[in-house]
């Protein structure tokens, strides 16, 4: 099988492996689509240090099951899926004390064992949830990232009638930005510094949208929540951006901590004001089994994958993949790796 082995920063290969033989309680799966996650493009570039070389990256995986190893219920040949890549171990503290998300010696696949950029990828059996058989491609490939929205906004648990600012509309900001409208908000205001990402907002349903670059922000954002937001919700992971927002959020209002920031960054932040303001600070970093509900939203077209996906590419052009995702964020919103298409695919959804 081809696939596409990740050497370290800046080295990536294309090999031919053999094609991985399913444990007890694995699949097999074929690999139909495999999402370019921000982080892979990190990891390739050397920013971010999650993966263990020699390895397959990609771990949003959308695919066909092709066989399935001993004690496998429930899942069979043909069957469409979609992948959870975090496996923890089951036996450190906060396993045992049901704190999964927190293990101390998770294994993540496409980050320490083989991931989604490959013909072929190997998975706990546990690990894979069915979908429709008419699943599209670009629902299968955005499900796992939606799942992690669906988990932050478990956390943020908003009544209807609040307000929000929304930053950030790359991949993950448009798909807060659809959940969110189904929150009957009083007010979604969403930022943005580069247009057609602000114009997919617009589009998406945002009532206000605005570049802080182009528009001053408080001015824009008090104009219509005069004492504030209600909770403000960062998906650029940009300290500055952060800074510049926070004296936005209401008294008692609610801050939630999404994107990946740089762990060298410091947010200027006054305890006392915080303190005063009686606000909350929430982080959501991984999804507690959210899968399936990202599923159902997907197939009941509650989200559409299909607004998202910008570019959709062979496995030979991975590390254009990544090119891209730095230097053409005008024009690709959200790329994925199709490992069957010819070497000759031109870009496109």
């Amino acid at each position: 099988m081809k696939a596409a082995v990740f050497l370290g920063p800046g080295s990536l290969e294309i090999r031919e492996l053999p094609v991985p033989e399913p444990q007890a309680g694995e699949v097999l799966i074929r690999v139909l689509g495999c999402g370019v996650c921000g982080t892979d493009a990190h990891i390739y570039r050397g920013e971010v240090a999650n993966a263990r070389p020699p390895v397959v990256l990609g771990h949003e995986i959308f695919g066909r099951i092709e066989s399935c190893g001993p004690q496998v219920r429930g899942l069979g040949p043909g069957d469409q899926v979609a992948v959870d890549p975090f496996i923890p171990c089951g036996s450190c503290a906060f396993c045992r004390s049901g704190e999964p998300r927190f293990c101390a010696e998770e294994t993540f696949i496409g980050y320490h064992r083989n991931g989604g950029f490959a013909q072929f990828v190997s998975i706990p059996a546990a690990n894979a949830y069915a979908l429709a058989a008419d699943a599209r491609f670009e629902n299968g490939v955005l499900t796992e990232t939606l799942s992690t929205v669906v988990a932050g906004l478990h956390r943020l648990a908003p009544p209807p009638g609040r307000s929000f600012l929304l930053l950030g509309a790359g991949a993950v900001g448009l798909l807060w930005n659809q959940l969110l409208r189904r929150c009957l908000p009083a007010a979604l205001i969403q930022t943005e510094l580069i247009p057609e990402r602000l114009r997919r907002a617009r589009e998406l349903g945002a009532d206000r949208v605005l570049s802080p670059r182009a528009e001053e922000l408080e001015g824009a954002v008090r104009a219509l929540c005069p004492e504030g937001v209600d909770y403000l919700i960062d998906a650029t992971g940009s300290t500055e951006a952060v800074a510049q927002a926070l004296p936005l959020l209401k008294k008692g209002g609610t801050f939630m901590c999404f994107g990946i920031c740089p762990q060298e960054e410091r947010l200027p932040l006054s305890l006392g004001w915080f303190y005063q303001r009686q606000l909350t600070f929430l982080t959501s970093r991984r999804p507690p089994r959210e899968m399936l509900r990202a599923i159902r939203l997907l197939e009941q077209g509650i989200i559409d994958g299909g607004k998202l996906l910008t570019g959709r590419l062979p496995l030979e052009r991975i590390e254009e993949a990544f090119r891209l995702f730095f230097e053409a964020k005008d024009r690709q919103l959200k790329m994925a790796i199709d490992p069957w298409a010819p070497a000759s695919l031109r870009l496109g959804p």
